[in-house]
């Protein structure tokens, strides 16, 4: 089996050559810059050795080649161990810049080896979703005839990948007159092989004594910070708060809390940032 991973890896390369970025050779001449001299050949224990060399190969595979190789994934998404968990790759990369105005996005895709559906389901939406803050700002920038100040970034990051569950999350940060973050969850609940919003979890009967233990987090943070101001009935342009929805942001933390996100603007003025909410397991288990 190894002989076969090793020749479908070597195909692969020869297939689509990997051009090693400049940053990853520094960064391992830096390394091999700080190791201390060697011992005498005689006196140079094996272990070590293989023990780095691990180390080294670790890395270029499971940290370096997949980011930099589609063909290397899907090669490397045939061995057991790795293909296990979810894939994520930067597909597609987007820069802009005239001094002036600045794009710079992340595409990611995804790979579930066991569950396609929600492949589909999230790689879908987060290309339409980055495609259309994409045209948005292609759009202003001739609007505005190159004049005055912009920027997008969409960047990424995988919060969970187990065995059972998994959660991409998808930052989109805007500024013209002014500034906005937004943010996606994407999850996967890989037990059951599906896509999982929030309106799955929980029904709009169990909202309630959610939306309690946020406010009541709110305000303890309003009485101890006289700084702080969350808008707990209407918004700032009088609209009703909006607390939970079916589509609403969250994920699990590494305490097994469930944090509730907002984006900038929905629950407070913009300089208080995009809020997180963690509420304990005691609370929503029994409602899930």
């Amino acid at each position: 089996m190894r002989d076969s991973f090793d020749r479908e890896i070597r195909e692969a390369l020869h297939r689509e050559p990997i051009p090693v970025p400049e940053e990853v050779n520094a960064a391992t001449q830096r390394l091999l810059e700080a190791l201390p001299d060697p011992p005498p050949r005689a006196a140079r224990p094996l272990l070590p050795r293989l023990a780095a060399l691990a180390a080294c190969l670790a890395l270029l595979l499971v940290g370096v080649l997949p980011n930099l190789s589609p063909a290397y994934a899907r090669a490397a998404g045939e061995i057991p161990l790795l293909g296990r968990l979810v894939q994520v790759l930067t597909i597609r990369n987007y820069f802009y810049s005239d001094g002036s105005h600045e794009l710079d996005v992340q595409i990611p895709e995804i790979h579930d080896p066991d569950h396609p559906l929600p492949n589909d389901l999230i790689n879908r939406d987060v290309d339409e979703l980055t495609q259309t803050v994409i045209r948005r700002f292609y759009a202003e920038l001739e609007e505005a005839g190159g004049r005055g100040h912009g920027s997008l970034q969409v960047d990424y990051q995988v919060l969970t990948n187990t065995e059972d569950w998994f959660t991409l999350k998808l930052t989109l940060h805007e500024t013209a007159a002014g500034s906005h973050t937004a943010f996606r969850f994407y999850h996967i609940d890989r037990r059951a092989g599906r896509y999982v919003t929030f309106g799955d979890l929980f029904d709009e009967s169990d909202y309630p004594p959610l939306q309690t233990a946020i406010l009541s987090q709110m305000e303890a943070h309003m009485a101890r910070d006289e700084t702080a101001a969350y808008w707990t009935e209407h918004t700032d342009d009088g609209s009703p708060v909006t607390w939970l929805h079916p589509e609403q942001n969250f994920y699990f933390d590494g305490s097994g809390r469930l944090v509730i996100v907002y984006d900038a603007y929905q629950v407070a003025p913009g300089y208080m940032g995009c809020p997180e909410f963690p509420l304990p397991a005691e609370l929503y288990r029994p409602l899930l």
